[in-house]
C-alpha cells in the first residue's frame, strides 16, 4: 500500500507545473546580464584603449622631438606610467635618429580585468595600441624677404627685427647638417639689389655699371622664375633728386650698398648674423620687388646660377643641388615675408630715356700738376713753390696729371651747353672747341641714356632744361606706386602659392588694409601673423615652430 502511495505522489509531482516559470526567468535574465556586461566591459575597453592610444601618441609626440634630451624608451615609459588605471602597460620602443630627424614607433599593451565576461569564462580582454611619430627638419630652402624701407627706422623696428631673424636663423641651424639648410636674405625698399656675384650669373642687357637692379615687366610677376637662361631688363640707376655727380642717397632706383644687396644660399650662421646685423633702413616700398626676388631664389631654375656662385666661392658646394625640384618630398620651400606698411613707389624708366643718345656729355681731361718754376731770365734758378707762378718773371712748369671728368649738358631746345664745374651755359661752338681751348684734354663723349642718369637727377635735368618729362617718367608714368605695385604684388603671391611654396607673411605694425593684402598674400590666413614691438620675436619663433612641427605618421 505504501508503494503504491508513493509511486502516485511521484506521477503527481511529475504532472505538476506551478514554478517553472521561475526557471525560465533566471535564465533570461542571466542571459541578459551576460549581454549587458559584456557590453560593458567591451565600453570598459574602448575608453581603456581611448585612454592609452592617446597616452601614446602624446609620448611618441614627445620622444620624436629633435629638442628632446631623454632617450626615447625612457620618454615613452614616462608617459605610460600615467595611465594608473591599467597595470601593468607593457611597452615596447623603437627609434630612429639622425641629423635632422627622428622617428620613434611604440606599443603599448595590457590587460583589462573583465566584471561580467567572466562569467562566459572570459577573465581578461587584451588592449594594443601602437603609435609612430616623426619630427624631420627635412631640407630647407627659406627665403627670408625683410621690408628695409625707411620706415622701419621708427619706433625700434629694425632693431627688434635683427634679434628676431638672428633667433629665427638661429633655430633653423641648431642640430641640422648645414648643407640641410639654405637660408637666402632679401632686403627690399624701393628695390632689391642682387650682389654683382649673383648679377654677373644672370643674362642681363647691361646699360651701365653703376648698380645691379632688375626692371621686371608687370607680367613678369606672375610667374616665380627669374630664368637665367632668358635675357634680362637691367634698370637704370638714377635718382629723383640730387645735384650732378651727386644723387640724394633716399630717392634712387637702385641701392648699391652691400648691406642692401641679397645673401643668396647661406647655411652660416654667423655670416647670416653679420647680414642681418648690417640692415639699414632707407627708401619706399616695393613689396612685389621683395616677393619676387624671394621665390625666383627658390625656383628650380637658379640652380645653374647656384653653380656658377659654388664656383665663383660664393656659395658653399654643399648646396650644388639646391634649388631643388619642386616634386623633391624631402625639400620644404619656404617664402617668409616681413613688411611694415603699404607698397608706395618703385622707381623705373620707361623706354625713352632707357637707351640712345642723351644730352648729357663727359669730358675727359688730364688735370695739370704743377711742377716747378724757374726765373724767366735764368733757367737755373727754380723753386717749387707754386706761388711764384703769380709773378711775371717766374715761368711754372705742369704736367700731365690723374685723367678727370668734367660735364655738360646739350640744352635740348637751344644752341647751348649748360657747363656744370663753371655753372653757366656756353655756346655750342665753344662747346665744341674744347679740344683745342681746355688744358689737357683727351676726349668729349656723349653719353647713353643709361650712362647718362648715373650722374644726374631726373629733377636737376629738368631744373636746366625746363623738360620734367624724364622726372615724370621715372615717378608717375613708368614707376609703380600704390594700386600698381599692389596689383604687381597679388601676382607675384598667386604664383608662389601655385608653385607650392609654403609662404608666411607678417605685418608689422601695419594698418588694417595692409595687414589685409599680405593676409592674402600669405598659404592661408592662418600663415598670416601681426606684430607689434617685440613681439616680432615671438612671431618668428612660432613660425620656426610651424616649420618644424611635429606630424603623427599613422
Amino acid at each position: 500500500m505504501s508503494k503504491l502511495l508513493t509511486k502516485w505522489k511521484l506521477r503527481k509531482f511529475s504532472r505538476n507545473e506551478d514554478g517553472s516559470i521561475l526557471i525560465f526567468v533566471l535564465f533570461v535574465f542571466t542571459t541578459m546580464a551576460l549581454v549587458g556586461g559584456t557590453a560593458i566591459d567591451i565600453a570598459r575597453h574602448e575608453t581603456m584603449r581611448s585612454t592609452m592610444q592617446y597616452n601614446l601618441d602624446r609620448a611618441v609626440l614627445a620622444a620624436a622631438s629633435l629638442k628632446q634630451t631623454k632617450v626615447p624608451d625612457a620618454v615613452v615609459e614616462d608617459y605610460m606610467s600615467k595611465v594608473t588605471s591599467l597595470e601593468p602597460v607593457s611597452v615596447t620602443t623603437t627609434y630612429d635618429t639622425g641629423l635632422n630627424f627622428r622617428t620613434v614607433s611604440a606599443t603599448a599593451t595590457a590587460e583589462l580585468d573583465t566584471m561580467f565576461m567572466n562569467m562566459a569564462g572570459i577573465d581578461s580582454l587584451p588592449i594594443t595600441v601602437t603609435s609612430s611619430a616623426e619630427e624631420r627638419i627635412p631640407k630647407l630652402e627659406i627665403s627670408l624677404v625683410l621690408d628695409v624701407s625707411g620706415s622701419m627706422e621708427t619706433n625700434g623696428k629694425l632693431s627688434n627685427l635683427k634679434v628676431a631673424a638672428k633667433e629665427f636663423v638661429s633655430t633653423m641651424l641648431t642640430g641640422v647638417d648645414p648643407n640641410q639648410v639654405s637660408i637666402s636674405i632679401v632686403p627690399f625698399s624701393s628695390t632689391v639689389t642682387p650682389s654683382t656675384a649673383l648679377f654677373e650669373q644672370l643674362n642681363v642687357d647691361v646699360l651701365h655699371d653703376y648698380s645691379t637692379c632688375l626692371d621686371f615687366e608687370d607680367s613678369d610677376f606672375a610667374t616665380v622664375a627669374i630664368d637665367p637662361q632668358e635675357e634680362q631688363r637691367h634698370a637704370i640707376f638714377a635718382s629723383l633728386f640730387g645735384d650732378l655727380d651727386d644723387l640724394n642717397q633716399e630717392t634712387r632706383t637702385c641701392y648699391t650698398e652691400e648691406n642692401f644687396q641679397i645673401l643668396a644660399y647661406s647655411g652660416d650662421e654667423s655670416v647670416l648674423d653679420d647680414k642681418i646685423d648690417g640692415l639699414e633702413a632707407e627708401g619706399w616700398t616695393a613689396g612685389q620687388q621683395g616677393i619676387k626676388w624671394g621665390a625666383a631664389l627658390l625656383d628650380p631654375s637658379f640652380r645653374p646660377v647656384v653653380q656658377g656662385l659654388i664656383d665663383g666661392g660664393e656659395v658653399n658646394s654643399g648646396f650644388s643641388a639646391v634649388p631643388a625640384e619642386y616634386s623633391d618630398v624631402e625639400t620644404l620651400k619656404v617664402l617668409i615675408f616681413m613688411g611694415d606698411g603699404a607698397n608706395t613707389y618703385e622707381l623705373r624708366f620707361g623706354e625713352e630715356y632707357r637707351e640712345g643718345d642723351s644730352d648729357l656729355w663727359e669730358v675727359q681731361y688730364e688735370e695739370q700738376v704743377f711742377s716747378y718754376a724757374y726765373y724767366r731770365w735764368n733757367n737755373s734758378v727754380t723753386s717749387t713753390n707754386e706761388g711764384y707762378c703769380a709773378y711775371s718773371w717766374w715761368i711754372c712748369v705742369y704736367e700731365a696729371g690723374p685723367t678727370k671728368s668734367r660735364y655738360y649738358l646739350d640744352h635740348p631746345n637751344q644752341s647751348s651747353f649748360y657747363d656744370d664745374k663753371n655753372d653757366q651755359w656756353i655756346s655750342d661752338s665753344t662747346f665744341y672747341n674744347l679740344e683745342n681751348t681746355l688744358d689737357g684734354w683727351v676726349s668729349s663723349d656723349r653719353l647713353s641714356w643709361g650712362q647718362a642718369w648715373g650722374h644726374m637727377p631726373a629733377f636737376w635735368y629738368g631744373d636746366k632744361t625746363g623738360n620734367y618729362n624724364a622726372y615724370y617718367d621715372l615717378v608717375y608714368y613708368t614707376g609703380r606706386e600704390h594700386d600698381e605695385a599692389d596689383t604687381a604684388m597679388s601676382l607675384a603671391c598667386n604664383a608662389v602659392r601655385d608653385a607650392g611654396i609654403v609662404t608666411y607673411t607678417i605685418g608689422f605694425e601695419t594698418g588694417t588694409s595692409t595687414s589685409a593684402k599680405l593676409r592674402d598674400c600669405a598659404s592661408t590666413p592662418s600663415h598670416y601673423y601681426d606684430a607689434v614691438g617685440l613681439q616680432i620675436s615671438e612671431v618668428f619663433a612660432q613660425i620656426a615652430a610651424s616649420i618644424q612641427k611635429l606630424k603623427l605618421t599613422q
